[in-house]
């Protein structure tokens, strides 16, 4: 009866390791080409589609990397402050509104690039890049956001980028 139960077990854990794999380790029906299990599955992409969304990632990734590089920063400066002995309130509401800036202006390039990335889409496309929110289903860390990070920067967005 242990060793049925331990079977169970073991088998439970490895299904559940496969499946939150998504389709792409699966060997499910995903979209060919490089975008293949990173949110652009299903959209059938032309190579000129592929080209352009690639060229807006890079454009993004290249505007939002400074972004999240201070933003880890900022969130690094605030837990030292509020571990203090004695912590400056006034810095800390500072250094919070700072961050809050900063994750309004990742927000705000994150929907910039979504929109840039629609407009590559055709229309039948674009009603499937659209209904699924904004992507990254199933891939989402500890925290519950993109990666496990602040969901606010380079996650799983638009066909894999945010």
């Amino acid at each position: 009866m242990k060793r049925v139960n331990i079977l169970m077990v073991v088998l439970l854990i490895a299904s559940t390791t496969v499946m939150a794999q998504g389709p792409r380790f699966r060997g499910g029906n995903v979209n060919a080409g490089q975008y293949a299990g990173m949110g652009c599955y299903n959209l059938n992409l032309t190579p000129e589609q592929e080209q352009k969304i690639d060229d807006l990632r890079v454009k993004h990734i290249k505007e939002i990397t400074p972004l999240r590089n201070e933003l880890a920063e900022k969130q690094v400066y605030l837990r030292s402050l509020e571990s203090v002995d004695q912590p400056d309130i006034a810095t800390i509401n500072k250094t919070i509104d700072e961050i809050g800036t900063l994750r309004t202006k990742l927000m705000k390039a994150r929907s910039a690039h979504r929109a840039e990335v629609s407009q590559v889409l055709t229309d039948d496309q674009r009603v499937i890049f659209n209904s699924r929110g904004y992507m990254g289903r199933g891939m989402r860390g500890p925290r519950g956001n993109m990666r496990g990070g602040n969901g606010l920067g380079m996650g799983l967005g638009p066909c894999g980028w945010n």
